[in-house]
């Protein structure tokens, strides 16, 4: 068993520098939610759009797959060197110097990018193939001409959007998390205008020029940090470069792990290519509502807990690490648990709000809805194993979320195809959802002990926000049942969802105020705040 110094006690300066990590971690985490808010509300604007001038049809089901292909090898690509070179940097900046720290992500930035160029190069070149492989199911070769050719278009997106993410890592290692959290905010609306405007007027192609643009502009916005930092930024490339083989060495064993998640990913594709028309882009359409929250909880994490737990993992503040970890745990599962409540016992109404209008039918709105309660519920399960894979990074320790992500991969496809032939769509829902608890479980009991929360005080720290959710789902599930539908059309059936939906989230915070300490931590801090402000100004 892993035995971890928790190091010296804390002074009184190190008690003021852990109270004023604290007021960081909450003013980070408050800018980078309120952007990804925005973001988020502008991305379900574009799924409005999507499902409105698209549909679920077998033209989108090749759009699904197309824009598989540049996500897929993006996010293999910049996750595990985004959680190398973080650690690598924060290291050279505390150890040596910010010239030192600046010239090894110089070598590692343009030796990944000139990666980059080539990867975009045979992407390009095998889009088509690819397309067949992912969607074999399909059995047109006008619908797999038809990915290849929008594939063509959207792989460029890869060298703009890992290079994004990568500078955007610099970014919030100097506490400038607004950064990238404001291109998330561009790159949305770059799509959404896309979907509105070329969309109508180029179909599923002015669609994927839109995703282009965004990633474009979002790379073009995260710049600035090479820019703020040009005396130390180097124009050298070395694949054979140490920092190149460091950064190599951490990132391995995560692009093994993120192999079986894009095998999970290429699973799924695969196996609904087989159902009817229509149905992948369904299962789509309901994952994208269902994690709502967990993109959230993921984008901020890795914005501002990785860094800041990388800083506590170089000042060996052990005991520090494992109490933000409960913390943050507890934290987003108060936060989460409203928004969940809501998908589960209004799937319906609300996914008629959302998706129900054009050429996206009733029959697509129902299967969808059906699809929703099922992901909904391991979402913040999910959630919080992301904040324990960053609590492994954070160490250096990328070998432990690699060998859960191929356990997982291998436990869900072995689900899905079991279930498949009775339950259809919904076997890849339920082996979605399973599995994603079974890899959360694995990554809390492989943490070293003194960094591992007692399940005991993990379970009651979100017991209380687990009851306050089911009367508020309770309450919700009865509103939709007996409140009629508000008058004025679409804009009515949204002020229903919203009241309803408001009267659910005052039943789950009043209830979560009376039986959940963390809920009424979370809810003083703004009151503290506000007095703490007019003090000063007296």
């Amino acid at each position: 068993m892993t035995h971890i110094d928790s190091g010296p006690q804390l002074g009184a300066g190190a008690r003021e520098e852990s109270r004023a990590d604290t007021r960081h971690l909450i003013r980070a985490s408050a800018v980078v939610t309120g952007l990804m808010l925005v973001a988020k509300a502008i991305g379900f604007a574009v799924q409005i759009a999507v499902a409105a001038v698209f549909g679920a049809t077998r033209a989108m089901d090749a759009m699904r797959i197309a824009l598989s292909i540049p996500q897929m090898f993006s996010s293999w690509i910049e996750m595990p060197v985004r959680a190398a070179i973080v650690p690598m940097f924060t290291r050279r900046l505390h150890e040596q110097s910010e010239a030192e720290a600046w010239r090894a992500a110089s070598i590692v930035l343009n030796t990944v990018g000139l990666l980059l160029i080539v990867v975009v190069t045979v992407l390009w070149i095998a889009a088509e193939p690819l397309v067949r492989i992912m969607s074999l199911g399909f059995a047109d070769p006008q619908v797999w001409r038809e990915g290849a050719l929008l594939a063509r278009i959207l792989v460029p997106s890869v060298l703009f959007s890992v290079l994004a993410v990568l500078l955007g890592s610099l970014q919030n290692i100097y506490r400038r998390q607004q950064y990238p959290a404001l291109g998330r905010v561009l790159n949305a609306l770059a799509v959404l205008v896309a979907v509105m405007w070329l969309g109508e007027r180029y179909g599923l192609v002015g669609y994927a020029w839109g995703v282009l643009a965004g990633a474009v502009v979002s790379f073009a916005l995260q710049v600035s940090v090479v820019w703020r930092h040009r005396q130390h930024y180097r124009w050298i490339a070395d694949p054979r470069a140490a920092e190149v083989r460091e950064v190599v060495m951490l990132a391995v064993p995560l692009f093994i792990g993120l192999t079986g998640t894009r095998i999970d990913v290429f699973i799924d594709q695969l196996l609904a290519s087989f159902l009817p028309e229509g149905h992948l882009s369904i299962l789509l359409y309901a994952t994208i509502l269902s994690v709502i929250v967990t993109d959230l909880l993921i984008s901020v994490s890795s914005a501002v807990l990785l860094p800041h737990f990388g800083h506590l993992v170089a000042q060996s503040r052990f005991e520090e690490l494992r109490r933000r970890l409960r913390q943050a745990v507890a934290g987003y599962f108060v936060l989460m648990l409203p928004i969940v409540m809501v998908l589960v016992a209004g799937a319906v109404p609300v996914v008629q709000v959302v998706y129900g209008r054009g050429k996206f039918t009733p029959e697509d709105v129902a299967l969808t809805a059906a699809l929703l309660p099922i992901l909904a519920l391991a979402a913040p399960i999910y959630a919080a194993g992301q904040v324990m894979a960053q609590t492994h990074i954070s160490r250096g320790d990328t070998k432990t979320p690699m060998k859960i992500g191929l356990w997982r991969v291998g436990f869900k496809a072995a689900l899905s195809l079991s279930l498949l032939p009775w339950l259809g769509i919904f076997a890849l829902a339920i082996a979605s959802s399973v599995s994603s608890v079974f890899r959360t479980a694995l990554l809390w009991r492989l943490l070293p002990e003194q960094l591992r929360p007692a399940p005991a005080r993990l379970f009651g720290v979100i017991t209380g926000p687990l009851v306050a959710a089911v009367a508020g789902g309770v309450v919700v599930f009865a509103l939709f049942r007996t409140l009629v539908s508000f008058p004025g059309g679409d804009v009515g059936e949204v002020l229903r969802v919203v009241a309803i939906a408001a009267a659910g989230g005052l039943v789950y915070g009043l209830g979560a105020l009376l039986v959940s300490r963390e809920a009424r931590e979370l809810a003083r801090w703004p009151v503290q705040r506000l007095v703490q402000r007019r003090v000063r100004r007296g």
